[in-house]
């Protein structure tokens, strides 16, 4: 037996399940194969970032991830403490999902991400988020999925590209064709090792250990409320509590600063007794071993064959991209894909999928990489009396603060989701003007060719972001609508999908910084200006990489 599709996407986790809805949702054939028969049953990931909230606000999907996260009055919160039922050093906030969509007066002024995007952080682990994903996925009509089969090789034709797949349980093979094929199938993937791809940067440099746990005492024991994250800063204990569902799903990550001990050697409910300080109830529902990276491909693309998030890059968990990273692989990926297909995207187009993404993946993997060094100089720091009850002791936990408050700015990581742009594009049209700040915590919206267009509010109460999705968008001012119109019509007589925005808004206008701003699909610039270009049409062959 032998299928035939457009794109073959191999791994059902969250990157491969974006990547093939949102082909599907623009109609284009596309197969998921993935070995397991559901949604993973380890969190693994755990924090959705606003940008990648943004992607699947655009299908409907916020309120059916903020069900499956934690708890919508609870504030985003990170406590510092030596034991979990000890000392605690500090704690920062970030506003709750309840605080992120009512906006009460003054939520802004407190919370200054607010008003760079409809998100904030959601606490979402990746065992909650996957059956969303995964719900929407079969509404599709384009999309067939086949869970519980491995995928076993591939041929490269050139024009198409032949996989082997086996069904596990029946051991059946076929074959399927498709005229792409993209690599979703995480940091050990089978595509990448076949194309003969090694990962670059500073690679596997520490191993750990994460407990997944149940307890219904976990709360009660250590009195210190819900938070998301709880550091640990014994120095017999250094790790990470995280809250999977704020009741009774429970990680722990140990953290190793003595690179040469073995996780195995690791026991479960000593580790967890220390940690808390003192024995409570607790079920192990996985153990995982794995180990911090900063690795990234050389190469994202042979022929017609694609890497995509852990396939592509590993990150360490420490700030909270690796998941959100791949998302937006997929994002980038699957408009160019669809405008391939469809016939108006140019030979050069696919090619920018790298030229965009992979310096992402390494800014973006240094910056997990400094965050989980910093983290381990501080915690390195720790002295053995911090638990101390008396004033050496007090004084101990005082410098202690004083180092977490310098630690923490990682913790502010907006800039780090919504604050990349492609710089370097082929298919970016830059105006000269000076790069906005690419800052840690602090997003400057701009319109800056190859930034993420801004978000703004709408008179109707819509965000600007809801303008993209599916073609180009032209954003102009009420004064240059003639110009917007002969622009249109010149995309059009190309069938190239466009549609004209506009506001009267001054604040979106000024946001926008120019009269005209051209957005792709996946909502980025792609020139600006305030008059008509003096080529339309190389302005539409480079956007479109036909140039």
């Amino acid at each position: 037996m032998q299928l035939e599709t457009e794109v073959l996407v191999v791994g059902g986790g969250p990157v491969g399940l974006t990547l093939a809805s949102d082909l599907a949702k623009r109609e284009q054939s596309t197969i998921l194969i993935e070995s397991r028969k559901g949604p993973t049953t380890h969190p693994k990931a755990t924090l959705l970032g606003a940008r990648s909230m943004e992607y699947f606000r655009r299908w409907g999907l916020d309120d059916a991830i903020y069900a499956r996260a934690l708890p919508p009055e609870v504030n985003y919160s990170i406590i510092f403490c030596t034991r979990l039922s000890g000392y605690e050093i500090d704690r920062f906030s970030s506003p709750s999902i309840n605080e992120v969509r009512n906006r009460p007066p003054g939520a802004e002024k407190r919370w200054p991400e607010l008003a760079w995007s409809p998100y904030g952080k959601t606490q979402i682990g990746q065992v909650d988020l996957e059956p969303v994903l995964l719900e929407f996925a079969r509404s599709l009509e384009s999309l067939d999925m086949f869970h519980g089969h491995k995928f076993l090789s591939f041929q490269d034709h050139g024009d198409h590209i032949i996989s082997s797949v086996e069904n596990l349980k029946s051991k059946k093979k076929y074959k399927i064709s498709s005229k792409y094929l993209v690599a979703c199938d995480g940091g050990s993937s089978s595509i990448r090792k076949s194309l003969g791809i090694k990962m670059g940067g500073r690679g596997p440099w520490r191993s750990n250990i994460s407990f997944y746990f149940k307890s219904s005492d976990f709360l009660e024991m250590h009195g210190k409320g819900l938070g998301n994250l709880y550091f640990i800063f014994a120095p017999d204990s250094f790790g990470v509590f995280t809250a999977i569902d704020g009741k009774e799903l429970w990680s722990y990550q140990l953290y190793f600063l003595d690179p040469t001990r073995k996780t195995l050697e690791i026991d479960p409910k000593e580790t967890l007794y220390r940690a808390m300080g003192q024995p409570f109830k607790f079920k192990i529902l996985a153990t995982t071993h794995w180990q911090h990276h900063q690795s990234v491909a050389p190469d994202w693309r042979q022929g017609n064959i694609f890497l995509a998030g852990d396939a592509a890059h590993l990150f360490a968990p420490t700030g909270g991209v690796g998941m959100n990273t791949g998302i937006a692989d997929a994002c980038d990926l699957s408009w160019k894909l669809d405008a391939t297909l469809s016939g108006w995207g140019g030979g050069k187009l696919l090619n920018s999928y790298e030229a965009e993404r992979r310096p992402v993946a390494w800014r973006n993997s240094q910056r997990s990489m400094t965050n989980s060094d910093t983290i381990d100089f501080v915690m390195s720091q720790v002295p053995d009396r911090i638990e101390d009850e008396s004033l050496a002791g007090e004084k101990l936990r005082r410098q202690l603060k004083e180092n977490i408050r310098w630690m923490a700015r990682q913790f502010n990581s907006a800039g780090s989701h919504l604050g990349h742009r492609y710089f370097s594009s082929p298919i970016i049209l830059p105006d000269g003007t000076p790069e906005p700040p690419d800052d840690l915590s602090i997003v400057t919206q701009s319109t800056w060719p190859g930034s993420r267009a801004p978000h703004a509010w709408l008179e109707d109460g819509s965000s600007t972001l809801d303008w993209f999705g599916i073609g180009f968008i032209l954003f102009y001012t009420p004064e240059k609508s003639k110009i917007a119109e002969l622009l249109e019509t010149a995309f059009i007589n190309q069938k190239i999908p466009i549609s004209l925005k506009t506001s009267n808004l001054s604040s979106v206008q000024n946001l926008y910084e120019l009269p005209l701003v051209l957005i792709r699909p996946d909502g980025h610039v792609a020139w600006r200006g305030d008059s008509l270009p003096e080529n339309i049409t190389n302005l539409m062959l480079q956007v479109t990489g036909r140039s």
